[in-house]
Protein backbone atom coordinates (compact mmCIF):
# COMPACT_ATOMS: atom_id res chain seq x y z
CA UNK A 1 0.00 0.00 0.00
CA UNK A 2 1.37 3.43 -0.93
CA UNK A 3 1.13 6.31 1.50
CA UNK A 4 -0.54 9.38 0.14
CA UNK A 5 1.36 12.64 0.68
CA UNK A 6 -0.55 15.58 2.00
CA UNK A 7 0.56 18.90 0.58
CA UNK A 8 2.63 20.84 3.09
CA UNK A 9 2.87 17.94 5.56
CA UNK A 10 6.28 17.01 6.92
CA UNK A 11 7.41 13.93 8.75
CA UNK A 12 10.34 13.91 11.15
CA UNK A 13 12.91 11.28 10.21
CA UNK A 14 13.19 8.28 12.52
CA UNK A 15 16.45 8.79 14.50
CA UNK A 16 17.02 5.04 14.92
CA UNK A 17 19.31 3.33 12.43
CA UNK A 18 17.18 1.42 9.96
CA UNK A 19 19.78 0.31 7.46
CA UNK A 20 23.12 -1.43 7.81
CA UNK A 21 24.85 1.72 6.54
CA UNK A 22 23.19 3.84 9.24
CA UNK A 23 24.06 1.34 11.97
CA UNK A 24 27.65 1.15 10.69
CA UNK A 25 27.84 4.96 10.69
CA UNK A 26 26.66 5.10 14.33
CA UNK A 27 29.27 2.53 15.40
CA UNK A 28 31.98 4.44 13.53
CA UNK A 29 30.89 7.59 15.37
CA UNK A 30 31.22 5.85 18.76
CA UNK A 31 34.69 4.65 17.78
CA UNK A 32 35.71 8.14 16.64
CA UNK A 33 34.48 9.75 19.87
CA UNK A 34 36.05 7.05 22.05
CA UNK A 35 39.47 7.50 20.42
CA UNK A 36 39.14 11.29 20.59
CA UNK A 37 38.78 10.96 24.38
CA UNK A 38 41.90 8.80 24.49
CA UNK A 39 43.83 11.23 22.26
CA UNK A 40 42.92 14.03 24.72
CA UNK A 41 44.32 11.75 27.43
CA UNK A 42 40.98 12.03 29.23
CA UNK A 43 40.70 8.75 31.12
CA UNK A 44 37.36 9.73 32.67
CA UNK A 45 35.79 10.40 29.26
CA UNK A 46 37.18 7.11 27.95
CA UNK A 47 35.78 5.26 30.97
CA UNK A 48 32.34 6.78 30.33
CA UNK A 49 32.06 4.43 27.31
CA UNK A 50 32.60 1.37 29.54
CA UNK A 51 30.10 -0.64 31.54
CA UNK A 52 30.59 -0.89 35.32
CA UNK A 53 31.90 -4.45 34.96
CA UNK A 54 33.94 -3.97 31.78
CA UNK A 55 37.15 -5.94 31.37
CA UNK A 56 40.23 -4.36 29.73
CA UNK A 57 43.30 -6.19 28.44
CA UNK A 58 46.06 -3.79 27.30
CA UNK A 59 48.96 -5.50 25.52
CA UNK A 60 50.62 -8.08 27.71
CA UNK A 61 49.52 -6.45 30.97
CA UNK A 62 47.17 -8.26 33.32
CA UNK A 63 43.48 -7.74 32.65
CA UNK A 64 41.75 -5.00 34.62
CA UNK A 65 38.10 -5.34 35.64
CA UNK A 66 35.65 -2.57 36.48
CA UNK A 67 35.17 0.94 35.10
CA UNK A 68 36.91 2.75 37.98
CA UNK A 69 39.88 0.34 37.99
CA UNK A 70 40.23 0.76 34.22
CA UNK A 71 40.09 4.55 34.54
CA UNK A 72 42.86 4.40 37.18
CA UNK A 73 44.99 2.07 35.03
CA UNK A 74 44.61 4.29 31.95
CA UNK A 75 45.41 7.39 34.03
CA UNK A 76 48.58 5.62 35.19
CA UNK A 77 49.52 4.77 31.61
CA UNK A 78 48.95 8.36 30.49
CA UNK A 79 51.51 9.47 33.11
CA UNK A 80 54.19 7.49 31.20
CA UNK A 81 53.73 9.40 27.92
CA UNK A 82 53.35 13.00 26.82
CA UNK A 83 50.67 12.37 24.19
CA UNK A 84 49.18 10.02 21.62
CA UNK A 85 47.20 10.10 18.42
CA UNK A 86 45.15 7.32 16.79
CA UNK A 87 44.80 6.92 13.03
CA UNK A 88 42.07 4.43 12.16
CA UNK A 89 43.16 2.30 9.20
CA UNK A 90 40.18 -0.10 9.03
CA UNK A 91 37.11 -0.83 11.13
CA UNK A 92 34.90 -3.91 11.02
CA UNK A 93 31.64 -4.18 12.93
CA UNK A 94 30.31 -7.70 13.40
CA UNK A 95 27.23 -7.98 15.58
CA UNK A 96 28.10 -6.44 18.95
CA UNK A 97 31.85 -6.52 18.25
CA UNK A 98 34.01 -3.81 16.70
CA UNK A 99 37.50 -4.59 15.40
CA UNK A 100 39.77 -1.64 14.60
CA UNK A 101 43.18 -1.63 12.92
CA UNK A 102 45.11 1.50 13.85
CA UNK A 103 48.43 3.28 13.66
CA UNK A 104 49.07 4.97 17.00
CA UNK A 105 51.67 7.69 17.36
CA UNK A 106 52.95 8.12 20.90
CA UNK A 107 54.85 11.18 22.05
CA UNK A 108 57.27 10.00 24.68
CA UNK A 109 58.27 12.03 27.72
CA UNK A 110 61.58 12.80 25.94
CA UNK A 111 59.53 14.35 23.05
CA UNK A 112 60.45 11.57 20.57
CA UNK A 113 57.55 10.14 18.60
CA UNK A 114 57.01 6.45 17.92
CA UNK A 115 54.28 5.01 15.69
CA UNK A 116 53.16 1.42 16.25
CA UNK A 117 50.48 -0.80 14.68
CA UNK A 118 47.58 -1.73 16.96
CA UNK A 119 44.43 -3.79 16.80
CA UNK A 120 41.65 -2.99 19.25
CA UNK A 121 38.60 -5.17 19.71
CA UNK A 122 35.67 -4.12 21.81
CA UNK A 123 32.35 -5.77 22.52
CA UNK A 124 29.26 -3.82 23.45
CA UNK A 125 26.66 -4.94 25.94
CA UNK A 126 23.32 -3.14 26.09
CA UNK A 127 24.69 0.35 25.51
CA UNK A 128 28.27 0.39 26.81
CA UNK A 129 31.48 -1.53 26.15
CA UNK A 130 31.74 -4.75 28.21
CA UNK A 131 35.08 -6.05 26.91
CA UNK A 132 37.99 -4.01 25.52
CA UNK A 133 41.18 -5.58 24.18
CA UNK A 134 44.23 -3.75 22.86
CA UNK A 135 46.77 -5.81 20.92
CA UNK A 136 50.00 -3.81 20.88
CA UNK A 137 53.74 -4.07 21.42
CA UNK A 138 54.59 -1.16 23.70
CA UNK A 139 58.35 -1.93 23.76
CA UNK A 140 59.20 0.77 21.15
CA UNK A 141 57.29 3.36 23.20
CA UNK A 142 59.35 2.68 26.33
CA UNK A 143 62.70 1.86 24.68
Amino acid sequence: MHAQLIEGATTAPDPRPTTYAQKESNMASVTTNLFAAIDRMDARAFASYLSEDCRLRFGNADAVAGRSAIEAAITGFFATIKGLSHDIVHQWDVGDTTIIELEVTYTRLDERQVTVPVVTIYRRGDELVDDYRIFIDLAPVHA
